[in-house]
């Protein structure tokens, strides 16, 4: 089974000492530089992706400075990374200090109902086709996340045991939008139009004027399309909107963000 690796959390790392001599330029006070330089986890050597060195004389240090260096490591194979930051004081007595942030690595199987839907969202933006093999119920919360930035309203997850067919609920006018979510096994699949007719009876159950039904399949079947489209032309609902695979995967591209300097909210963070 394929594996998704989170980085959603980090490890903080503080520390400072007062020094009555400036430290030698090969010594290091908190790390052993050569373990510093290696992935915990894939015990390769990191490469630096971003370096900064910046040196002050404030005048309320009055002849002292700040010689503040930052960079950042991160692993080439499986993307962990780490930031840190040395600051050197200069007054009286030198004083050194750093601020690290290290990646944790969280490994889930993709199938997992513990995956984080930011990490799967993540994962399908660039795969998209492992979608066939991810739970049934992340499914219906990708669908939620997804739908929440597309249609810019809350989407309530009510999916459950004899729901009737409704996973999704979009709380964006005065009728709501009901949303069906299908994962099929299979990329080839074609949604036949049992399935349209279905849950446009739950939907009318519920007192529901629009209706959207996601599904992982290739394509509607035509008498599918046309079922919906009857639906809306006899009255039985405002709208009834398919989304198939390509355009459900289209949303999830436009409305996901596959940011390749994740440390980047770190830099600098507590000087």
């Amino acid at each position: 089974m394929k594996k998704i690796l989170d980085y959603s959390e980090t490890i903080p790392q503080r520390g400072h000492q007062d020094r009555g001599r400036a430290p030698d330029e090969n010594e290091d006070l908190f790390f052993d530089r050569k373990k510093d330089g290696v992935c915990p986890f894939c015990k390769i050597h990191t490469q630096v992706v971003h370096t900064d060195h910046q040196l002050t004389y404030p005048d309320w240090l009055d002849g002292g400075k700040f010689d503040i260096q930052e960079n950042v490591k991160q692993c080439s194979n499986c993307g962990w990374w780490r930031i840190r930051c040395d600051k050197l004081t200069t007054i009286g007595i030198d004083a050194r200090s750093f601020a690290m942030e290290s990646a944790i690595l969280k490994s889930y199987d993709l199938s997992s109902k513990q995956v984080p839907i930011e990490a799967l969202r993540k994962h399908l933006a660039v795969s998209f086709d492992d979608v066939i093999h991810i739970h049934d119920r992340n499914m219906e919360k990708l669908v939620q996340s997804v739908f929440r930035e597309h249609y810019s309203c809350d989407v309530e997850h009510v999916g459950r045991s004899h729901d009737g067919g409704i996973d999704l609920i979009l709380v964006n006018a005065d009728s709501p939008t009901v949303v069906q979510v299908k994962r099929r096994k299979s990329l080839d699949h074609i949604e036949g139009v049992a399935g349209i007719r279905e849950f446009l009876g739950a939907t009318i159950l519920q007192n529901g004027k629009n209706c959207i039904y996601v599904s992982t399949s290739k394509k509607f079947s035509q008498p599918a399309i046309e079922a919906a489209r009857q639906a809306i032309k006899v009255g039985a609902v405002e709208s009834y909107e398919l989304f198939d695979f390509d355009r459900f995967c289209d949303v999830l591209k436009l409305t996901t963000e596959i940011d390749p300097t994740p440390w980047k909210s770190y830099l600098r963070k507590e000087w």
